[in-house]
């Protein structure tokens, strides 16, 4: 990989980690309304005070810049994204084209490079949401995006009624479920038309087809979008169905989205944060040991290490795991992966001292007997890091 790559790699990932949750939206075909769906998820979080961002990797069919009142605005180099609302910034390679109606004529390696430059040297910021608007199918940008865009919260898949739409929604959620991609939930558009005089729906196309496929593959349905020929009027003249039509039925619907999109996100996020937080408060005690009894002197060769996770005082679990080959510097590492906070041993070269310091792994020297009775010493604060009981030299352990 070259060295430009490279820097393009680490500067997506230094975006990425600025934005709490990225939202993806897609569909298995075209001409469902996913672009009109990602403008009014992504507007909709913005009235809800979020800190958004929408970029538009439809490559070669760009809508996003009309919906949103930004068509015909140009972009010179990567750089602050367009401002749709105080909260919102939008980014579409339509903003790079000479004439917006120039056809995009690229092959896999070009998307690829132009999808990881919006997103990484685009000044995004801090964000609260970042919504993906994906062209229709499996191919190379939506396989990037699920690539390169790390933990994504959720995908929303964009269907219609109509039997060929469901057809492509079943591809949708097997793509999710191959990239590893959570499934937010499913939108039904152009369900049902809502007669404006009388509020009488009229299926026009078949009805029922999204709540059979989501109950078939245990996913939600988000909401139903009826049919209304001013969301067409809306994104053909760049003003967000969801706030220039906000007491409608349908705006209503969308608003109903968003907020579950924001419960859905959030409260995993919370959850994630508990998980967390309870974690954080087990400590991870490993013992050097020969025989799963004692202590072992010699710490670089011990045959196993006995961890103890501990909570207030409490033991919850007791594991023996195998050491592995003794080769300097490889215990600190192997440890730390274990998430090993504390080490207690009879000895230990001051190498590997410093090299646990640097881990902010605490090593107390000098202990023998009885694994448990040190333990228990540990636990009541009684158990005092003395001297090493490995003379052998400085090295990682001991190196007789």
């Amino acid at each position: 990989m070259s060295n430009g790559m490279k820097q393009l790699e680490q500067r997506v990932k230094d975006n990425i980690s600025k934005i709490k949750h990225k939202i993806v939206i897609m569909s298995g075909k075209g001409g469902v309304g996913k672009s009109t769906i990602s403008t009014n998820i992504a507007y909709g979080l913005a009235l809800e005070g979020k800190k958004v961002g929408l970029l538009d990797v439809d490559l070669h069919g760009p809508n996003i810049p009309i919906m949103m009142g930004l068509e015909g605005q140009k972009m010179s180099s990567f750089d602050e994204p367009f401002l749709a609302h105080e909260n919102l910034k939008v980014i579409s390679l339509s903003f790079f084209l000479q004439n917006s109606e120039d056809p995009i004529v690229w092959r896999g390696p070009a998307k690829i490079g132009a999808i990881r430059q919006l997103i990484g040297d685009v000044k995004w910021g801090e964000l609260d949401y970042l919504v993906v608007d994906l062209p229709p199918g499996t191919g190379d940008e939506p396989l990037t995006i699920a690539q390169d865009l790390g933990k994504i919260d959720g995908s929303v898949i964009v269907t219609t009624p109509q039997e060929v739409a469901l057809l492509d929604l079943r591809k949708s959620i097997k793509f999710s479920n191959l990239v590893n991609m959570p499934i937010m939930g499913i939108v039904e558009n152009m369900s049902g038309f809502v007669c404006p005089n009388c509020n009488e729906v009229t299926e026009i196309f078949k009805t029922g087809g999204a709540n059979k496929i989501a109950k078939e593959y245990r996913l939600d349905v988000l909401g139903k979008i009826p049919l209304n020929p001013e969301i067409m009027i809306a994104g053909d003249t760049g003003k967000p169905f969801i706030y220039f039509n906000s007491s409608s039925i349908e705006a209503k619907e969308l608003q109903k989205i968003v907020n579950q999109i924001i419960e859905k996100s959030e409260n995993k996020e919370n959850e994630k944060n508990k998980e967390t937080n309870e974690k954080s408060d087990i400590i991870k005690i490993a013992f050097p040991t020969n025989d799963r009894v004692t202590v072992e002197d010699h710490f670089g060769h011990c045959k196993e290490f006995a961890i103890f996770d501990v909570k207030n005082g409490n033991i919850l679990e007791k594991n023996f795991i195998t050491a592995p080959p003794h080769e300097p510097g490889l215990l600190p590492v192997f440890l730390g992966e274990k998430n090993v906070n504390v080490i207690i041993t009879g000895g230990m070269g001051q190498k590997a001292i410093d090299l646990f310091k640097e881990r902010d792994v605490d090593v107390i020297l000098g202990a023998s007997g009885d694994i448990e009775s040190n333990l228990n010493e540990y636990l009541k604060g009684e158990l005092y890091s003395g001297n090493s009981t490995c003379n052998h030299g400085e090295g990682e352990g001991c190196n007789h």
